[in-house]
């Protein structure tokens, strides 16, 4: 047997290399993998119930080398595939529709790789849409299930150089950390290998000035190759590789330049010492490597920072759960994957919920600050949802399972976090543009400043060249963008603020006018009885009974304020809501309307004799009004901050209610907040914002209700609050996960500073290139200090996207 390999791969019978170590228990047996490819889908098969694969097949499975990749084909099966699957609750589409899916490519490096991968993709009939993330190296497919395999897919982009498999988040650690350890071995060699020909050429240089004997000089200059050589091959490879990909494809890259130098060097000096005539370069080829590859390690570790994130997500759940039988005291330990709808299982003190479930138990008391960022426990009783996430701080509590690990409200929020991090706002797409055509123009110039030194200088022609291709690099224009992007997204999710889409940072930069909601959003959306008016022979308590009987079957937030006072002996019959107004309902054959002045006046109702005021509720029989209710919301702690910073920074604020009352000029007048309307359905929310369009205003929608869902999508930004209704959350931009309002300055500052981050990183890079090029063609620049300043070029767009990270105490800047 081959020293370098041992054994076979159980999945596809291939000899496993021998520094590949991967093993996975399957039917009964430890058995081991040649590649991640193999052992990956191996561990779906597993976990899927599906091992009678490996006892019946007749022959082996295929490796991505022959026709059609075993590892591909396993993904068109509906089981394996739904492990992957982003949209649909992950299950497979069907019937026309589009199924979605992550994809992760080692292979990303650039925008040009982004350019070629959607490109080639979208010209594939039965795919729907791509996204390509550089940062994250990932994919984000859409593709009509019954047109085109995913299979076909992915072999077309291992055609183009880009292997990929469906993303797995500790697939991806595991491959970063693979990854890792190569940039540092090849960054290790790189640098020993520039400072050992570094000593070399400073011999070689001080030697010209001392006539030091020729055999010497030509043996520095042998040595010098033997060390240049694996520096370029081996540490130098990731330039090249992806340079010939591209060229594969008739494409353009940044690595092409970069390569063309580097070869250029290469093989002039390999010449000049067979000739014993001319220059070396050997020592600029290792320091271009050396200085390039700084760069690109940089890069790494902020793509890596996206894929820990999400990881860490992802693995801070329980894999297994304590699943009750019958009456037992004691359950019985069980993989997640295991649990169906209606399964009860134990939470112990201090332990993580797994899994959505509906409470059994009486009362708990659950910390959900891994979901929302607030560290005090809330009160929750039987039959209402406890959410995967949360901690339990008292006792032992049960819950029964209301879904699975794939559609859990923790899942929404990691899979809505990954979308945002793949997603490319309109700026990155021009950057994309310009820095694909810069490469083109460099090579163009490149080629002109060659023709005129050898016509000139033809001695100078060829290190001049290799300084104008390599200064000019556009790395630094080609990571502007979606570093920026990344980064400001990450910043907000560690604020506990949920994007679904880059677009959102690009957006709410340019926000004039803020709108909110009132209940709910400016208050805690917690109705209480301030006030009960008897108008009529009836009683307080008889008042409240009615009132709860007739806001029995509401889940309105003024419904809820009655919960408390209902009666079983009072039960309202024919009971029936009117948007905006009021409800009504009979009971003991007695009709009664409940609602605002307009609606009782609207029923018959008669005030000439009543001196109350306008605000508050009514309670009307049919002859008599009995009651006036007056009903309080307090107001947010942080409301009056917030307001304080947004108007201090410019923005003008609105309050558009739902609630006819008076209640929202009182907000209003203890907020500062001038424009203000109460009363408004969602057509009139709807008409106020598009008003505001109309005269040039960019508008941030801020809500929580149904109501508020038509006007969010009408917005150009919008946030939806913690408590905010699913179709809310739905339609909205972004949503908070606390119910801090400090949050909404956050954002507003975060993605004004992202967008001048991004402008920048682009003007930083341009007026790199504006002012380096013409200083490399007219020859001031030597090669060497060609390399620091592109790489260092590319390291200030990195290190300057990374202060996003950072949060700033004072407010919108």
């Amino acid at each position: 047997m081959d020293a370098k390999v041992r054994g076979e791969c159980f999945h596809c019978g291939l000899p496993i290399p021998v520094n590949y170590h991967q093993t996975l228990e399957v039917l009964g047996k430890e058995r081991e993998f040649c590649c991640i490819g193999c052992y990956s889908v191996a561990e779906t098969i597993v976990n899927n119930g599906l091992t009678d694969y490996y006892q019946f097949r007749t022959e082996q499975a295929i490796r991505p080398d022959q026709e059609l990749p075993a590892e591909l084909i396993a993904f068109d099966e509906e089981d394996i595939q739904a492990e992957y699957l982003v949209d649909q609750n992950k299950t497979p589409a069907t019937d026309n529709k589009s199924s979605s899916i992550i994809l992760l490519s080692e292979s990303i490096r650039c925008s040009a790789c982004a350019w070629l991968i959607e490109r080639t993709l979208r010209k594939l009939t039965g795919v729907t849409g791509v996204q390509v993330n550089v940062a994250a190296q990932t994919i984000n497919l859409q593709w009509q299930t019954d047109t085109i395999e995913l299979s076909k897919i992915l072999k077309r982009l291992h055609q183009l150089g880009y292997a990929a498999l469906p993303y797995k988040p500790e697939q991806a650690l595991a491959i970063n950390n693979k990854q890792q350890k190569s940039w540092l071995r090849r960054l290790g060699l790189a640098g020993l290998g520039m400072m050992q020909v570094m000593m070399y050429a400073v011999g070689l240089y001080l030697g010209a000035w001392d006539d030091v004997n020729q055999q010497h000089g030509h043996f520095l200059r042998w040595v010098s190759f033997f060390i240049a050589t694996p520096v370029l091959f081996y540490a130098g490879f990731p330039f090249y590789f992806s340079a010939i990909q591209s060229l594969r494809q008739f494409r353009l890259n940044m690595d092409v330049p970069i390569t063309l130098a580097l070869f250029l060097a290469y093989g002039a000096s390999i010449w000049a010492v067979i000739t014993q005539s001319g220059e070396v370069y050997f020592d600029s080829v290792t320091m271009f490597v050396f200085f390039l590859l700084i760069g690109r390690y940089l890069e790494f570790r902020a793509r890596q920072q996206v894929s820990e994130k999400v990881y860490k997500g992802q693995n801070s759940l329980p894999v297994y759960a304590e699943k009750m039988i019958g009456n037992e005291a004691q359950g019985k330990m069980v993989s997640l994957k295991k649990l169906q709808q209606g399964d009860e299982i134990l939470i112990r003190p201090g332990a993580t919920v797994p899994i959505d479930g509906e409470l059994v138990s009486e009362q708990a008391e659950v910390n959900e600050a891994m979901l929302n960022g607030e560290f005090l426990p809330r009160q929750k009783y039987r039959g209402q949802i406890v959410m995967a996430g949360s901690v339990n701080t008292h006792q032992a509590i049960r819950i029964k399972v209301s879904g699975n690990t794939s559609n859990s409200y923790w899942a929404k929020l990691l899979s809505m976090q990954e979308a945002a991090l793949l997603e490319k706002p309109k700026i990155g797409l021009l950057a994309d543009t310009v820095a694909r055509y810069f490469v083109l123009f460099i090579l163009l110039l490149a080629a002109v400043v060659a023709w005129y030194w050898l016509r000139h200088e033809p001695q100078e022609a060829l290190w001049i060249t290799l300084s104008v291709l390599v200064v000019s690099c556009p790395c630094a224009l080609g990571l502007a963008t979606p570093i920026a992007m990344t980064c400001g997204a990450l910043a907000h999710n560690q604020r506990n603020v949920l994007i679904k889409g880059q677009h959102f940072l690009q957006n709410t930069s340019h926000i004039t006018d803020v709108i909110f909601d009132k209940t709910g959003t400016l208050t805690e959306g917690t109705f209480t009885v301030n006030k009960v008016e008897l108008l009529a022979d009836h009683s307080k308590d008889q008042v409240l009974v009615i009132i709860a009987a007739l806001e029995a079957q509401s889940e309105h937030p003024i419904a809820l304020a009655f919960y408390q006072y209902q009666s079983k002996d009072i039960v309202a019959n024919d009971i029936e809501h009117h948007s905006f107004a009021g409800v009504s309902g009979k009971i003991n054959g007695q009709t009664y309307w409940f609602g605002n002045r307009q609606f009782i006046e609207s029923c018959g109702g008669r005030f000439e004799k009543i001196a109350s005021e306008n605000a508050g509720l009514w309670l009307y029989d049919g002859q008599t009004i009995i009651a006036h209710v007056i009903l309080t919301d307090k107001i947010r702690e942080q409301a009056k901050d917030m307001s304080q910073q947004l108007k201090a920074k410019g923005y003008r604020l609105h309050i558009l209610s739902g609630d006819p009352s008076e209640q929202t000029e009182q907000v209003a007048k203890e907020l500062g907040i001038e424009l203000w309307a109460n009363g408004m359905a969602p057509e009139q929310k709807l008409s106020y914002v598009k008003s505001l369009q109309a005269r040039g205003e960019r508008v941030l929608m801020v809500g929580d209700g149904l109501n508020d869902a038509p006007v969010m999508s009408a917005a150009d930004s919008s946030i939806a609050m913690a408590k905010a209704s699913d179709l809310t959350r739905t339609t909205a931009d972004a949503y908070l996960l606390s119910e801090n309002l400090l949050d909404i300055p956050f954002v507003l500052q975060k993605s004004r500073q992202t967008q001048s981050v991004i402008k920048q990183n682009i003007s930083w890079a341009l007026l790199y290139n504006v002012v380096m090029i013409p200083f490399a063609a007219m020859g001031y620049i030597p090669p060497y200090l060609a390399a620091i300043g592109m790489s260092l070029s590319s390291i200030v767009v990195v290190v300057n996207s990374l202060k996003l990270k950072r949060e700033k105490k004072q407010s919108i800047s």
